[in-house]
């Protein structure tokens, strides 16, 4: 049986289960009306892990090794994903990029710079100002989720 960790916060509440996902979900229902009052119809999202997966972030070269880019593009979106979300940084620079890429030992870029004009014209990143005359970047919602439907897709062949 899988184990998983649900995890729910609605407003001042909060609740966490942990154990076989058919007992875990329903001692959250209950744990939901006895003490919050509320239905998971209610809440905005329930959040679902596998207690087998680490915690700890992936590498830079692990995270490019999960997802398998088919491409230069892919593999610049996955990069800087990975530093919005595991190194917690707002923005990035084609010199980040190129940096992260060659500390995951992957195949150089052939041209970062034209390879990021190419995701900002599709509205998968967008300039966010600059610094030390280095024009910075950040992912936009949409590419945030083209990166978590590569991970989506991947997660799902591997089952």
């Amino acid at each position: 049986m899988e184990k998983v960790t649900l995890k729910v916060q609605y407003g001042n509440f909060s609740v966490e289960v942990s154990g076989e996902e058919k007992y875990a979900e329903e001692k959250l229902d209950e744990l939901l009306k006895k003490y919050g009052n509320i239905t998971k119809a209610q809440l905005p999202n329930q959040v679902k892990e596998d207690e087998s997966k680490p915690t700890k972030p992936h590498s830079p070269a692990e995270f490019i090794k999960k997802i398998a880019p088919k491409g230069q593009p892919d593999r610049a979106l996955i990069l800087g994903y990975y530093i919005e979300k595991y190194q917690n940084k707002e923005n990035f620079s084609t010199n980040d990029l190129t940096e992260l890429n060659r500390q995951a030992k992957q195949v150089s870029f052939t041209n970062i710079s034209d390879t990021v004009a190419k995701q900002v014209q599709q509205g998968l990143m967008m300039g966010s100002g600059q610094d030390e005359g280095k024009r910075l970047f950040t992912l936009t919602t949409t590419g945030e989720e083209t990166v978590e439907n590569l991970i989506n897709q991947k997660n799902k062949n591997n089952e």
